[in-house]
């Protein structure tokens, strides 16, 4: 009898080859499945010294696996992973265990999580962060579910996972439910709204100020090491220098940015919730913006604007312009965290924000040298991170800049919805009396509402 493999990896797509390379360099005996068989074959012929098991059929499969069965899923969220839980489901025994890797949307994975239930499988729902690269060196990964199933794959997890600045394994229990691919789909909102701003930088030293890509990347370069490093940074600066043919890149890509549905999903939660993530919404409306290319073109030969000059010289701009960014950024992981504050209330997932901080510090897309003070103000000062000393610090020292580098962008005529949606945020959450007053007053107007006053209980009404 042939030995059984500790571990499952179903989905031979980028991730789930990359994913079940990880696991088999780590010293686990792996079994990968793909509906192709030949991309089994293949990954196992591409890797001979991987400890896989390539099997002959989908019951071959199956039964090479240890009991309890623990299954790694890697393949498209929406209907490819329904149908493969539906046939796992009908061969699955009670206690075994499926991890579903994709990027589900969080209320699709509590259904999943009942109907496995009755039928004793245990379903863990997992975001993975960190593309191709990350899954094979080590992602960011945050699994929600029952305890059961996170105690039984923990000891994979833990072990393929990135370190955090630490040394500690990129990955914790989230929580209940869809706690994790809850965790997961923020990170992404986050993702869009720091992406967003990369591109209205760049747009910014490079339509306004004539630098060439590569003469924007070696101003970045300077930021690398300080406290706007990140990953997002350090990849913007790589694809700012790539060429083609003598030409950059940048210049060949058409200007129409697609996306997956994550950070829609954000916003939406956003809406459902009544969390402020403006910077995130303006990034996803940005990108719908963006692929109206036909529309903008025939608008911009349509309307001729007068093109205002820059009256800041690159010298003045560039100091202002890092600290706008900082703090920018600062609110863009602020919007996330208060819709996961929000959701906790809702849901009672039971997130730890110190633990969500520390993961996102390595493999994933969002890690940055911020998640370490940030962490380390959840860990000190409670969950409203905006409360922090260390947020206080950084608006006082940052908000100026924030402002004139808003200002400049409106002025200078460079769509900027991260840049003023992040002022527009931290704006809002420290404005003691806000302009809602007048919004209750025009409330009652027109639709007798009625509201509150500062002076008096119960509800009122404007006088006749």
């Amino acid at each position: 009898m042939k030995d059984l493999s500790d571990i499952g990896v179903l989905g031979m797509g980028t991730m789930g080859k990359a994913l079940a390379l990880n696991l088999a360099n780590n010293g686990f005996k792996v079994s990968i499945w793909n509906r192709s068989i030949e991309k089994v074959h293949k990954h196992a012929e591409e890797n001979p010294d991987a400890n896989f098991y390539a099997p002959q059929s989908y019951e071959d499969f199956i039964e090479s696996l240890a009991r309890p069965r623990k299954i790694i899923l890697m393949v498209p969220a929406g209907e490819p992973t329904q149908k493969t839980l539906t046939q796992l489901s009908s061969v699955l025994d009670r206690g075994d265990l499926i991890m579903d890797g994709g990027n589900a949307l969080f209320k699709i994975t509590e259904m999943n999580q009942d109907a496995l239930e009755t039928k004793g499988i245990h379903l863990l729902g997992c975001g993975i962060s960190g593309g191709e690269e990350g899954a094979l060196k080590g992602p960011s990964m945050m699994p929600g579910g029952d305890i059961e199933a996170w105690e039984e794959f923990e000891p994979f997890l833990s072990k393929i996972a990135a370190e955090d600045f630490a040394g500690k394994a990129c990955v914790a229990y989230m929580g209940k439910g869809g706690a994790g691919h809850y965790v997961k789909m923020v990170h992404n909102g986050i993702e869009y709204a720091d992406m967003q701003m990369i591109a209205e930088l760049v747009h910014l030293l490079n339509k306004v100020y004539k630098l060439s890509f590569k003469d924007i990347a070696e101003q970045l370069k300077a930021c690398q090491d300080g406290p706007l490093g990140s990953f997002l940074l350090d990849i913007a600066i790589d694809v700012l220098e790539k060429e083609e043919e003598g030409r950059p890149v940048l210049e060949l890509i058409l200007d129409k940015a697609k996306q997956k549905g994550t950070g829609t999903w954000t916003v939406q939660e956003a809406l459902r919730l009544g969390a402020a993530v403006p910077s995130i919404a303006g990034a996803v409306f940005m990108r719908g913006a963006s692929m109206q290319k036909e529309s903008r073109l025939s608008l911009s030969n349509k309307i001729t604007l007068q093109n205002p000059k820059a009256e800041m010289t690159l010298g003045q701009l560039m100091p202002l312009l890092h600290d706008a960014t900082l703090l920018a950024r600062f609110s863009h992981f602020d919007q996330g965290f208060q819709l996961l504050e929000q959701a906790n209330k809702d849901m009672d997932y039971g997130f730890n924000f110190s633990e969500i901080a520390r993961i996102w510090q390595g493999g994933c897309i969002i890690r940055a040298e911020m998640l370490r003070p940030i962490k380390e103000a959840f860990e000190s000062q409670g969950d409203h991170l905006l409360g922090s000393n260390y947020a206080a610090n950084l608006i006082q020292e940052n908000l100026n800049a924030l402002r004139i580098i808003t200002a400049e962008l409106t002025k200078l005529g460079i769509p900027n919805l991260a840049y003023s949606g992040g002022l527009a945020h931290i704006e809002a959450q420290i404005e003691g009396r806000s302009s809602a007053y007048m919004i209750q007053g025009l409330r009652d107007r027109f639709g007798k509402h009625g509201f509150e006053r500062i002076d008096k209980e119960g509800p009122h009404h404007l006088p006749n």
